[in-house]
């Protein structure tokens, strides 16, 4: 901790920019970037991330490299796509440890399932403390009832927080809110329910997917309003954080950022899915909010209209604490782009991995910001491409692999390099269904991941 301080004290004396002492960095699951009110929802959902994103940076563009949670989580906190030397069976590299290495007191609260010790993700915490996730249980009677565990998480970290908040620390939060079920019905009293009952369970995609329950807009725009309703109680929940930091006298010394792992499918493709990710590499499974609030500098650009990435977060964090990473990772600080020094996109690797609990369609791809490529294999045959202009076909319906060879073959040999480079530090390796633990196969059960 000495070191910390010192450090902290020297920069401050030799006319350094000032540097927030702590920080905090919120991963709500499951949050598409369209479920902010600042990124385009028609719906006052988000007014407390709102205010935060105003008076610090909104990164428009921002790309996780999964579409699940166990590889987004594990490349957002190494700083790194999973490779082998990242994560195998559990998370090996983080860039936690080199906080609490410097100094800084590193605490986590989380959903568990896929973000739990069991995978390796107390690497680096002082304390590591897992809330059980959404469970199969549902209130009708209450429209803002949700049982997520969101609720203890953030009282955790409230508590946490009133206890350590004197001393620099590193504070993650993790919350399954508003990932599936869905039960939040603020927004969706007096709407149009179809042949929905008042919630959107996990079954309610299995009877969708075959045919037992149809899916039409009266259904869909009624899931819509339910996770916005989820989106709602996760705002009002970092709103009350935020209050805490407040009451504590820290806010001024605090960066707070607020991020997601992946966003969510909410029935744009055909055949329906709504309620769910993980199976396709589309940019609403794959665009996820991201806000930086540093109270100590006021930076020049405050809409980073470039893409970035999830993987540039920590990085993020670690610079603006003054702490180096230890060693040079795929992602990169995003302080150049927030001071205006740099514009460019940054290229995105997006990835479903062959190796996964779940029974997914392995793909890969690219995003440069303004093209996407997807490959996906086909057994004995021909992979299919899928070639998207980003500028001019934002939902990704018109399939150009056919039409612009040369942009095609241009794309794919960039992928193929990047694929070459990161199989190099060997492939990463997640466990499988029969060797994971009966707690964590419940909750991934109750989650919706497994059946």
């Amino acid at each position: 901790m000495l070191g910390v301080l010192v450090a902290l004290l020297g920069a401050a004396g030799c006319g350094a920019p000032a540097r927030p002492t702590s920080a905090i960095l919120i991963v709500l699951d499951t949050l598409r970037a369209d479920g902010l009110s600042a990124y385009g929802n028609p719906r006052d959902t988000t007014p407390n991330l709102d205010r935060l994103a105003r008076e610090g940076v909104l990164f428009e563009t921002a790309v996780t490299n999964a579409p699940w949670t166990l590889a987004a989580m594990a490349a957002l906190l190494a700083g790194e796509y999973p490779t082998a030397r990242v994560f195998h069976d559990g998370l090996r590299l983080s860039l936690v440890e080199t906080l609490r290495d410097t100094g800084w007191r590193t605490a986590a609260f989380t959903g568990g399932g896929f973000v739990s010790k069991y995978f390796g993700f107390d690497r680096g915490f002082d304390v590591f403390e897992e809330v059980q996730g959404k469970s199969q249980e549902f209130a009708p009677a209450n429209p803002n009832w949700g049982k997520s565990g969101i609720e203890p998480i953030f009282a955790q970290a409230r508590r946490w927080l009133r206890e350590s908040g004197d001393e620099p620390f590193f504070l993650l939060v993790h919350t399954y809110e508003p990932h599936m079920p869905y039960r939040r019905r603020l927004y969706a009293e007096g709407l149009e329910r179809g042949g929905l009952g008042e919630t959107y369970e996990i079954v309610h995609i299995a009877m969708a997917k075959e045919g037992q329950l149809p899916i039409g807009e009266p259904e869909l725009a009624y899931i819509r309003a339910l996770y916005d309703g989820g989106v709602a109680a996760s705002d009002r929940h970092v709103g009350e954080l935020l209050d805490t930091l407040e009451k504590l006298g820290v806010a001024d010394e605090t960066l707070v950022v607020v991020t997601s792992d992946h966003g969510e499918d909410l029935g744009e493709r055909v055949p329906l899915q709504p309620g769910t990710h993980g199976h396709a590499l589309y940019d609403e499974q794959l665009l996820v909010p991201l806000i930086i609030h540093d109270p100590t500098r006021d930076y020049p650009v405050r809409r980073v209209a470039a893409q970035v990435r999830t993987i540039d977060v920590v990085p993020t964090i670690l610079e603006i604490l003054g702490v180096a990473p230890v060693s040079d990772g795929h992602g990169r600080s995003l302080l150049p782009l927030m001071l205006g020094e740099e514009d460019e996109d940054r290229l995105a690797w997006i990835e479903i991995p062959e190796s996964k609990p779940m029974r997914l369609d392995a793909q890969v791809g690219i995003r440069t910001g303004r093209e996407k490529l997807v490959v996906k294999p086909s057994a004995g045959g021909e992979p299919w491409l899928g070639l998207f202009d980003l500028d001019g076909d934002a939902e990704e319906r018109s399939n150009l692999a056919d039409r612009e060879p040369a942009l095609r073959s241009a794309l794919d040999a960039e992928l193929r390099g990047l694929r070459a480079d990161l199989r190099a530090e060997g492939v990463a390796r997640y466990r499988r269904v029969p060797d994971l633990s009966e707690k964590i196969h419940e909750q991934l059960q109750a989650l919706g991941y497994l059946e």
